[in-house]
């Protein structure tokens, strides 16, 4: 009876899982063709080791993190907290541009160097127009970082 329950169950699990695979797979098939089928990743690939890779979605993560808070800061007018944050996680250091200039070095990617910098470099902007008090200006050029973060991301993949 045991053995009767045991592979009832297992069978009732594999068909709901079946199932909902064929769901979702059904979804994401409909998805893709509203969106013109299936396309190949035409991003230019970094080929960096395994190991760099990780690190470097880490710092992407880690990127992405610090724009939320910078964002927060500047939602709730805190103009002081949004320059500490960007300038000392975002801006454009001696340590940036050695990290950049590395990945330029491996990958033979020159335009790496260039993105990155530009995203580092609007970081500084963005940190001054805080620390001068213009919560326009300073809301513009995260807008600006976040597209300069977005064409580096349309431009390479790993």
């Amino acid at each position: 009876m045991k053995k009767y329950v045991l592979a009832l169950t297992l069978l009732a699990i594999f068909g709901i899982t079946t199932i909902a695979f064929t769901v979702d797979h059904g979804r994401m098939h409909e998805m893709m063709m509203r969106q013109g089928g299936s396309k190949i990743d035409e991003r230019t690939e970094l080929k960096l080791p395994a190991p760099m890779k990780v690190m470097q979605k880490s710092q992407m993560r880690q990127h992405l993190a610090t724009i939320g808070e910078i964002t927060s800061a500047l939602a709730q007018n805190d103009l002081k907290k949004a320059e500490a944050i960007t300038r000392s996680r975002l801006g454009w250091t001696e340590e940036e541009e050695k990290q950049c200039s590395m990945v330029t070095d491996i990958t033979g990617e020159p335009d790496f160097l260039k993105y990155g910098k530009a995203m580092h470099m609007k970081a500084e902007e963005l940190s001054n127009a805080a620390k001068s008090g213009n919560r326009d200006r300073a809301i513009y050029a995260l807008g600006e970082l976040i597209n300069n973060c977005n064409a580096c991301h349309y431009r390479f993949r790993h």
